[in-house]
């Protein structure tokens, strides 16, 4: 009576041709096993009865004495009492309880012993085919295929996951028939019982049998072999294949490849390739060079500020030697802080610090650990972002603070309404130069490097830009006794040819100079005369004039690293203009403006748009350019072909008034509303952190740090919050 097809889901299954018996070089096959007890051949049983047109198993000749050899020959013939049908066995398959399958196997496994012990005992004999090749040729091929195979099974390591395969209760029946091996008088060592196969109905090979077949015959074979297993047993075979093929690549490959590899995945990869084995952990955490490229490919560090970057760890971390062997450290970090951001249940813990007496900041710098602010009231504070306090208040200039440039180490540069440029020591507390020469407010500037002389760039409501050496005398502070120090300070210079660090003024626009920045010798500037100008401040030269915009520009960036301008204009459009083939912009002309020669582009590169109303605020990281408008909208755009990448509105509708981004975290503020999105997934995050706040003034973040400025019932404070701490009670400090 055959079995459920759900018991045996393989033995119906349509047979490859590959497998077929037409496909074989030998149609039938008469397969008979010898006996040392009495010469003669024993046969299977009638019910277990195989034919050769499901398997076909070809036999290698064995050197024997020439009369046996004759002997075997003449009775391994095809007889129908030797053939052993494999259909029939199909057919009729055994269906007796479990104990008398055992009984048998047993029974197989006693034969199998003393087949192999007897000194009699003999090996299949392949019979001698006209048509295949020679025996020694063929045994000389199978031996070249085993080697190949060998070698390529053995090139890599077993993989750490593999398995036995005896995952199902049939494992409980073999241990049964090793007790009963180890009980019988003759016993079976665990080496040569590895190496008898034993079939259903009583044949008996072993090793030496199948390591000399054909390899297409003895796939098929097994084949064969494995239609007729029942679900159980072909579970354990698939355990058993699948993890043994396994092979564990990563371990055998020099260090450098697979170094190489790993840097090919995300950090979600990484972390489950660290739980794959003790040899891949400790490839992953011994590498640095794998650790830094994380923090670069999550962009946690951007390329140009790693420099930077490696600076503030030996200043965090003064004990390590190698500063390498932080990387690892301070990535989990920033990605436990990350998820802290991206988590809308997190409450960051809150510090509020008194801010200055007027409503209004104008201006906010957050580097290394300092925060620095500027309003009308003529002062700076400084407030320490690590402790979250303040430290000091820096007095000086006549009129209100519109324009701060962090440089490093403590030096700050301030403009202001009272048209002076001021440098401030942080660390000395005091102020060091006092440069003057503008005539009206200075309303913008930035700090710029070219052959290791830093210069300040300073533009201004009279139209004009001055461009001032910053002394690097401040810098000395420790070199400097005390006796010297006192009455040093400040430098002030009340006119522009008796400083020596004034260096000359770039003159073309014809109304007040809003934005400037710059890098290295280019400086680009923005103008509410609708026009970009762009300078060469080592030549002090005008090189060329923008004007695309219809409207006042308030706000320009330079894109240093692919060469172009961009800008932001009251028109509600954002031009980008490419310096690097100024044929893209369209025609230009060449035109003498203020004295100097310079081109003319009427026409920019490429026009984005989307705002309503004016767009005053520009932002740029490796991945995204960001714009702000009056419209409450913010857009964000690629940052090498600008297409459009997300578009976010404030509920209000009110101008943003600020925003601070990078390539994971987006935090924007406005009349009442402050935000923070991910830029990841871009979703809203959070829309309440400040709501008690009536206008957010300026806000800017860096790793677990959100510094803003806000104004509340009319009074200035700083809002510090810290993501690394969760708090849900705000701390004051006044």
């Amino acid at each position: 009576m055959p079995s459920s097809p759900s018991s045996y889901p393989l033995r119906d299954i349509p047979v490859p041709y590959r497998y077929s018996p037409f496909n074989s070089r030998v149609s039938g096959l008469s397969l008979e096993v010898h006996h040392p007890s009495n010469s003669s051949l024993i046969k299977p049983t009638q019910k277990n009865d195989l034919t050769a047109t499901d398997i076909n198993i070809p036999l290698e000749t064995h050197p024997i004495e020439e009369p046996l050899h004759k002997g075997l020959i003449s009775k391994i013939a095809p007889t129908p009492t030797s053939v052993i049908n494999l259909n029939e066995k199909r057919l009729r398959e055994n269906e007796s309880a479990n104990d008398e399958e055992r009984s048998e196997v047993i029974k197989r496994i006693k034969l199998a012993d003393n087949l192999n012990n007897s000194p009699n005992s003999i090996s299949p004999i392949q019979p001698d085919y006209p048509q295949e090749t020679s025996t020694a040729q063929t045994s000389n091929t199978n031996t070249n295929t085993s080697t190949v195979t060998t070698v390529l099974d053995e090139a890599l390591p077993l993989s750490p996951i593999a398995s036995s395969g005896l995952s199902t209760p049939d494992e409980k029946d073999l241990n049964e028939i090793t007790d009963v091996r180890n009980t019988n008088s003759k016993l079976i060592t665990h080496d040569s019982a590895a190496s008898i196969i034993t079939s259903d109905n009583g044949i008996v090979f072993n090793n030496h049998f199948l390591q000399h077949m054909n390899p297409v015959d003895l796939q098929k074979m097994a084949y064969n072999i494995i239609c007729n297993l029942n679900r159980s047993q072909l579970t354990d075979l698939n355990i058993l294949i699948r993890d043994n093929l396994k092979r564990d690549f990563l371990s055998s490959l020099p260090i450098e490849i697979a170094i190489k590899i790993l840097t090919k995945l995300s950090f979600v990869d990484i972390a489950h390739a660290l739980l794959v084995c003790t040899e891949w952990n400790k490839i992953i955490h011994n590498t640095p060079f794998l650790w830094r490229h994380l923090l670069l490919s999550e962009r946690f560090i951007s390329k140009d500020n790693f420099k930077q970057y490696q600076l503030q760890l030996r200043k965090e971390y003064p004990l390590i030697d190698n500063i390498e062997e932080i990387y690892k450290f301070d990535f989990l970090n920033r990605c436990h802080i990350l998820k802290n951001w991206y988590n809308p249940d997190f409450l960051p813990q809150k510090v509020t610090l008194r801010g200055h007496m007027t409503s209004v900041v104008t201006c906010l710098q957050f580097e290394d650990d300092y925060i620095i602010t500027g309003a009308d009231d003529k002062m700076i504070r400084v407030y320490d972002a690590k402790n979250k306090k303040f430290i000091k208040e820096l007095k000086g200039h006549d009129g209100g603070v519109w324009a701060l440039k962090y440089d490093r180490d403590g030096i700050v540069v301030s403009g202001s309404t009272d048209r002076s440029v001021r440098i401030w020591d942080i660390e000395r507390g005091c102020c060091t130069h006092v440069f003057k020469g503008h005539t009206s407010t200075v309303r913008c500037l930035d700090i710029v490097e070219h052959k290791g002389t830093k210069y300040i760039v300073t533009g201004s409501r009279d139209n004009t830009l001055h461009v001032w050496k910053l002394d690097q005398s401040v810098y000395n502070r420790h070199h400097m006794k005390e006796e010297e120090e006192e009455g040093k300070w400040p430098m002030v210079f009340d006119t522009p040819d008796r400083n020596p660090f004034f260096v000359g003024v770039l003159k073309g626009h014809l109304a007040s100079v809003r934005t400037v920045s710059g890098h290295g010798n280019i400086v680009i500037s923005g103008s509410y005369d609708n026009t970009l100008m762009v300078w060469d401040i080592a030549k002090m030269k005008l090189l060329h004039m923008f004007a695309g915009h219809t409207d006042r520009i308030y706000s320009t960036i330079y894109d240093y690293k692919r060469n172009r301008c961009i800008s932001a204009s009251m028109d509600a459009t954002i031009k980008v203009w490419d310096m690097e083939d100024l044929s893209r912009n369209g025609p230009y002309q060449v035109v003498t403006c203020a004295g100097q020669t310079c081109t003319r582009h009427g026409r920019s590169w490429k026009t984005l748009t989307g705002h309503s109303a004016l767009v005053g605020l520009l932002r740029l990281s490796d991945k995204y350019l960001v714009s702000a408008a009056a419209d409450g909208s913010l857009k964000g755009w690629d940052s090498n072909d600008y297409s459009r990448q997300f578009a976010y509105h404030h509920e209000n509708l009110s101008a943003i008034t600020t925003f601070c981004v990078n390539d994971n975290i987006l935090v924007s503020g406005s009349e009442g509303q402050f935000n923070v999105y991910n830029l990841r997934s871009g979703e809203l995050i959070h829309a309440g952190l400040l709501g008690d706040a009536d206008q957010i003034w300026s806000v800017s973040f860096k790793n677990n740090i959100l510094v803003a400025a806000v104004e509340k019932n009319t009074q200035s404070f700083i809002e510090i919050l810290d993501f690394s701490i969760y708090e849900q009670i705000p701390t004051l400090r006044l």
